[in-house]
């Protein structure tokens, strides 16, 4: 690579927020039944998140979109319950108990429904049903969706989150997006992750009419109710101004309250707002502290921060995993100032004749732009600040 006169950028990594952003295009995707789409965003198993593999798993397991499979279905579903969908978990638990597609296991299927069972209502109920006696799979089903409607009637929380998610998939009741709407608006009046589902309806105008205020409002119910992912979110909201004013240093306190929680994408915001110093102080070893608190829990965007940080300050590279946090916190703490310096919203790491510049994540792109006319994929908005390795000519 050759070098010019002056400042040369040799690199610029877009750095995305690690969100799981493919299952925000796959839900609606599937719902409109594009299949095609949901194949396009869900991209791999191994890339695509425990949601999207679910959505995989149905499509292989009832042939919507793709020839029908139920070995890769099965697969797709088994991991998606192994990485902690309590969906994909009561799915894979109902078809072990009853010995569909797979070898009927009891305790298998106990295990797997009794994890549902925390945030999957169906789980609950044939549970019930379980230790009361089958009546057969047809039987037993029926009852449950017959359950769960009317304790979602009853007003339920968790019942009515489930029934919306039943109307998404098709399982037990139709597909119907306007009783999907119904019952989230129903259980987000208690309920925070159907809170933090139906604001992001809203601010996409996914399945309703767009309204920027109604997804403030309800994120803020659902970070209220101390939902560590919709805390990280009310963050991105103040500080684009989504609902509401732009509030650079609200922004950082919900960002820090989720980051307490230990949700790695706000370590990893957080961290950043405080080495820029938008809405808090500049404090470069706090901030080192909470990118390597992101980075143990295997956030990459963290680890490419520290790596570059080390690595243009002359330092050997090390992984965070092996609990490096102290150490970079010291050297943190032991470099001058002159080395480290603001530049606008970006921080310069000026080694001389090597640099590194990065920007804060660019939070206030976590969605489209409220005027926007030509619709963007919502992944495409879900980027995050951008790293310049540049190097100067010798003199």
């Amino acid at each position: 690579m050759s070098v010019v006169p002056g400042i040369v950028v040799l690199l610029m990594v877009l750095l995305p927020l690690t969100v799981s952003a493919g299952s925000f295009e796959v839900r609606p995707a599937y719902r409109s039944g594009d299949y095609a789409s949901v194949l396009r965003e869900s991209g791999s198993s191994a890339q695509g998140g425990p949601v999207d593999r679910l959505f995989l798993a149905l499509m292989y397991l009832r042939g919507e979109g793709v020839p029908r499979s139920e070995a890769r279905g099965l697969e797709l579903l088994r991991s998606s319950a192994d990485a902690g969908y309590s969906a994909a978990q009561y799915l894979l638990g109902q078809r072990y108990f009853y010995g569909n597609g797979v070898p009927a296991d009891k305790n298998r299927s106990l295990s797997y429904l009794r994890a549902a069972s925390v945030d999957d209502y169906r789980a609950v109920v044939l549970l019930k049903i379980i230790a009361q006696g089958s009546r057969g799979e047809k039987k037993d089903l029926e009852s449950v969706a017959t359950s769960v409607k009317r304790k979602a009637v009853s007003k339920d929380s968790n019942a009515q989150l489930t029934l919306a998610f039943m109307h998404l998939i098709g399982d037990g009741v139709p597909k119907d997006a306007r009783e999907e709407v119904r019952w989230y608006r129903a259980a987000a009046v208690k309920n925070a992750r159907a809170a933090f589902m139906l604001s992001l309806m809203y601010q996409s105008g996914e399945g309703v009419s767009r309204n920027p205020a109604e997804a403030f409002r309800l994120m803020r119910s659902a970070a209220d109710k101390g939902a560590p992912r919709a805390q990280y979110y009310l963050g991105t909201f103040y500080y684009q101004g989504v609902g509401t004013q732009i509030n650079q240093q609200s922004a950082a306190v919900w960002f820090r309250r989720s980051a307490v929680s230990g949700y790695a994408d706000a370590q990893l915001a957080y961290g950043m707002l405080l080495l820029s110093g938008d809405g808090v102080p500049v404090d470069k070893a706090q901030a080192v502290e909470w990118l390597s608190k992101a980075a143990r829990q295997n956030n990459e965007r963290a680890r490419e921060v520290l790596g570059e940080l080390l690595t243009y300050r002359g330092q050997p590279a090390v992984s965070p995993m092996n609990d490096a946090a102290q150490s970079i916190y010291q050297t943190e703490k032991q470099q001058s100032d002159k080395q480290l310096r603001l530049e606008g919203k970006g921080v310069l790491l000026d080694q001389g004749d090597f640099g590194l510049k990065f920007s804060l994540p660019t939070l206030y792109d976590a969605y489209a732009p409220l005027n926007q006319t030509t619709a963007r994929p919502l992944w495409e908005n879900f980027q995050g600040g951008t790293f310049e390795i540049i190097i100067r000519q010798s003199r």
